[in-house]
């Protein structure tokens, strides 16, 4: 069972739509500067109704837990609530993820931004320092998907992402040469990284077809973006 319609919601439902066993939770809050509390209670009460009535719950974080610089915001307080939520359940795995890329028309998530800005030619800003992780939605169904089905993730918490961050500048750089076109911005001095491990990704990418080289980005970027 799926719960949710959105970006990550979606890419699970050949694995899981079907399967009576398993509750897909992707229906919480997904902007990181998120501040109504209607919007944290919502998903706290879905999630509630849902552990009541699931035998096995998968449940999406985010790895922005691990940012020092969002350690004592409003959405980072809200996720590590839920994953309490989760960890006391009998059968409740959480799976944290970085920046999804994938077909979406939200336009705040990272990639959808700097694709608009770049296409309409408007002028942003570039935060020099900041690194960002960047994985393929498809590819976070593959690995998530194999742990659950193997039996390796049937509780606690996994860092699903990319086994590198990349700079915000790099990432500008790519789009600028998959659409064609030269971004309008201007640099600020500011701006950070975080490390993730991801010993999970990193031992089962191989065996599922999964190339984190040099070119991930690029290919990432020109499967949703070019043309």
């Amino acid at each position: 069972m799926i719960i949710g319609r959105g970006l990550v919601a979606s890419a699970f439902v050949p694995y899981f739509e079907n399967d009576p066993e398993i509750t897909v939770f992707a229906s919480g809050v997904s902007r990181s500067n998120e501040t109504r509390e209607e919007e944290f209670l919502r998903e706290e009460q879905l999630l509630r109704d849902c552990l009541a009535t699931s035998s096995r719950l998968l449940y999406f974080g985010s790895c922005s837990v691990l940012d020092p610089e969002m350690i004592n915001t409003q959405y980072v307080h809200h996720k590590l609530q839920m994953e309490a939520l989760v960890e006391s359940a009998p059968r409740g795995a959480i799976f944290r993820l970085p920046q999804v890329v994938g077909a979406s028309p939200n336009p705040t998530i990272l990639t959808n931004f700097l694709y608009n800005k770049i296409q309409t030619g408007e002028h942003f800003n570039v935060w020099r320092n900041a690194r960002r992780n960047l994985l393929d939605v498809e590819d976070i169904a593959a690995i998530v998907s194999h742990l659950v089905r193997s039996g390796e993730a049937d509780r606690g918490i996994y860092n699903v992402a990319c086994p590198f961050s990349v700079s915000v500048t790099d990432i500008v750089e790519t789009f600028e040469l998959v659409l064609g076109r030269k971004a309008r911005y201007s640099m600020i001095e500011a701006g950070a990284g975080y490390a993730i491990d991801v010993p999970e990704v990193k031992r089962l990418s191989v065996n599922l077809g999964i190339s984190f080289d040099d070119g991930y980005l690029e290919r990432t970027v020109r499967k949703y973006y070019a043309g």
